[in-house]
């Protein structure tokens, strides 16, 4: 029985002097060229049926597959390392790893480093190439920021231009990254250029670029339980550091994550708990203008760009907001029972909720309602006493008794 004919998916560097001969041959032998329409350009003399690559990608996968399986010599071209944010991963959702070759060329973000002369093992990178607004942007520029090299490499398409990726940032207080801007590598007229996030969000750019965006200054650094005054807040409106270390502790927050964290105040709770996420995902959902402004100017400060602000009752928020892995629920006031019933009916399977609550007339309450919802309950109270200084030596100032009550979905 003859072997069965590979697939052979092509990596393009954006670079002068052309494909490899070992590119080039199995182009030539080709009975299908498939990919993009600039890719497809690269062959002109190509004689190989072209297949050009459109979307929704699993109609276009399913043609290549149909004409590989008849036995059909395919060629997929592709940018780069084809397994580098590219198709090599959807393709193996459809082929099996011994039926596809890969051939991959070297990536943009090596070339643009490259350009500029400059080592970059420790950068970050991430693409928005067809991905839309994705939390792994936010997600790599907090890593970056706080524990990289301060560089992240973005790749972008026609909805997340550098112009538009300038003003997201800037919506959302990170003022302090350098944009530079590599168009067109490889071609003749490549342009590589330095901008402000101010300069670059009214400029146009060519539409096949690669960002580089660089920290200027780091951001101050965040750890569970820093001390209230670290936070712009309402005077005593803010869950104590003692109370948060607490709570992130009965949360137990994993990296990729969804949290929702529900009256969120100054938003102490969901910067402390981003931290503990650098994959994940943060919604802080506040009623108050006032406080989702305190929210936004914390953010900010502390270059937590994960933690996204929704100005909403968290009832009403509920209903659009992606489903939590885990639910703090800080405020809530006569309304906190149905927070609760309705948190409940969101939560993915295995996810837990931790509820504040600071009056004695809500624990039993809370405590029923968590096992009428078939959670797996437990309340923990935190009752917390301060040094405070007194003559030559101190005494302890007692503060408020706060009850963290925890349900956990059984499945």
């Amino acid at each position: 029985m003859a072997e069965k004919q590979k697939l052979h998916l092509i990596g393009l560097a954006p670079e002068a002097g052309g494909p490899p001969p070992a590119v080039n041959a199995v182009v030539e032998a080709a009975d299908v060229l498939a990919g993009g329409d600039r890719l497809l350009e690269m062959f002109p003399d190509s004689r190989a049926e072209r297949c050009r690559l459109t979307t929704p990608l699993d109609e276009w996968l399913a043609r290549l597959q149909k004409m590989w399986a008849e036995g059909r010599k395919v060629a997929v071209l592709a940018s780069g390392d084809p397994n580098y944010y590219g198709l090599g991963k959807k393709l193996l959702t459809v082929f099996s790893p011994q039926d596809i070759v890969v051939m991959p060329a070297v990536t943009s973000v090596q070339i643009a480093f490259a350009r500029l002369k400059t080592a970059w093992d420790q950068t970050e990178a991430v693409s928005l190439h067809g991905r839309g607004d994705r939390t792994d942007f936010w997600t790599g520029l907090y890593r970056t920021a706080h524990y990289g090299s301060g560089r992240l490499a973005v790749y972008t398409d026609a909805d997340n231009s550098p112009s538009v990726i300038a003003k997201r940032l800037l919506g959302r207080g990170q003022h302090n990254w350098r944009m530079t801007v590599f168009e067109d590598l490889g071609a003749p007229d490549e342009r590589i250029t330095s901008w402000s996030l101010f300069e670059a969000k009214i400029r146009e750019f060519s539409p096949l670029n690669l960002v580089l965006l660089e920290c200027l200054k780091k951001p101050e650094p965040v750890f569970p339980g820093m001390p209230e005054e670290a936070y712009i807040h309402e005077a005593g409106l803010i869950t104590k550091r003692e109370v948060r270390m607490v709570a992130l502790g009965l949360l137990a927050l994993q990296p990729r994550h969804t949290l929702w964290d529900l009256g969120a105040g100054s938003g102490a709770m969901s910067i402390e708990a981003a931290a503990l996420m650098p994959r994940g995902s943060v919604w802080a959902v506040e009623k108050s203008p006032l406080r989702a402004e305190q929210i936004a100017a914390n953010r900010a400060k502390f270059g937590v760009s994960h933690v996204d602000i929704i100005e909403d009752g968290a009832m009403e928020a509920m209903k659009y907001l992606p489903s939590p892995d885990r639910i703090f629920i800080g405020g809530g006031g006569e309304g906190l029972e149905d927070i609760v019933r309705e948190a409940k009916a969101h939560l993915r399977p295995r996810g837990l909720l931790v509820v504040a609550l600071v009056s004695l007339d809500k624990i039993g309450r809370i405590a029923k309602l968590l096992r009428e919802l078939g959670l797996e309950m437990s309340v923990t109270q935190v009752q917390i006493a301060r040094s405070e200084a007194l003559a030559a030596g101190f005494y302890f100032k007692p503060l408020n008794q706060v009850w963290l009550a925890r349900g956990t979905a059984k499945s």
